[in-house]
């Protein structure tokens, strides 16, 4: 999958800003100091380290990440990339974060990733 060779190369660019790792069921999470926002690639998921005591945004995120685990190639054009839109528009605009998670995929990863 494109995403798992994606994160590797991420991975590897951000070793050094790595501050704690864990596994969440069957992903692995690193926190990265520095990072903006969160990333699912595969079964790897990037955080900012100010999530660390979030459980909510590592639930959402394994929600990405089962959704590139059920979509394969498909993940980065129907998900990966609106996702990255999306959040952009957000941050740009400062508009609330709760409405953020009302629509598509944001809304498929809460509920896959066991985020209310």
């Amino acid at each position: 999958m494109p995403q798992f060779l994606l994160s590797l190369a991420f991975l590897a660019a951000v070793k050094k800003n790595i501050i704690k790792t864990l596994k969440y069921r069957d992903t692995l999470v690193y926190f990265v100091s520095g990072f903006p926002g969160g990333i699912s690639l595969s079964f790897i998921i990037f955080l900012n380290t100010r999530y660390i005591d979030y459980p909510g945004v590592i639930k959402h995120e394994y929600g990405h990440s089962r959704q590139s685990l059920m979509l394969g190639w498909f993940y980065l054009p129907v998900v990966g990339l609106p996702s990255l839109i999306r959040s952009i528009i957000w941050n740009i605009k400062k508009l609330p974060e709760k409405n953020y998670y009302n629509k598509f995929p944001e809304n498929w990863a809460n509920r896959l990733g066991g985020h209310s």
